[in-house]
């Protein structure tokens, strides 16, 4: 659990540095959690990442999305609303509860196309901070877990 986190930040944090010039994916618009994107996205206390092509292929992936809101009660809520409908048909691949509400999750959605995967990360931390990852590729769920639990030597 505590390597996934620093796994997930790291990957965050790596993608902070690179451009951004990726839109949104005509795969994500079905899905509810772009709305959190949407909603949230150029608000105060709120960092959104989008990874540029030449980084997604290094990783194997086609697109990539991450937001981080911090101390947004209200946020938390609507972001734990779009899980609940988009995990519906899911693989969970984990998914933690504290009093009735996700604190942490992983998800494989279905691909609209056969050969591209699609996974949605989750993870509200202590002091609130909420963070929400889309993810999308040729990449499955073992090589997702490959990469985020494998020591990089940055």
């Amino acid at each position: 659990m505590r390597r996934f986190k620093y796994m997930l930040l790291l990957l965050v944090a790596i993608s902070c540095l690179m451009p951004c010039g990726v839109s949104a994916t005509e795969t994500q618009k079905d899905l509810k959690i772009q709305e959190v994107f949407r909603r949230y996205g150029k608000k105060r206390n709120v960092t959104m990442v989008e990874l540029s092509n030449e980084m997604l292929e290094t990783y194997g992936m086609t697109r990539y999305k991450s937001i981080t809101i911090k101390d947004d009660p209200e946020a938390l809520r609507f972001t734990r609303q779009c899980l609940e409908v988009d995990q519906k048909g899911a693989r969970k691949i984990k998914e933690v509860t504290d009093d009735g509400g996700v604190v942490s999750a992983y998800y494989q959605l279905k691909g609209m196309e056969a050969d591209i995967n699609r996974f949605v990360l989750f993870k509200v931390n202590k002091k609130g901070v909420i963070t929400l990852v889309y993810i999308e590729g040729d990449l499955d769920s073992d090589d997702l877990i490959t990469l985020l639990f494998t020591k990089k030597d940055l």
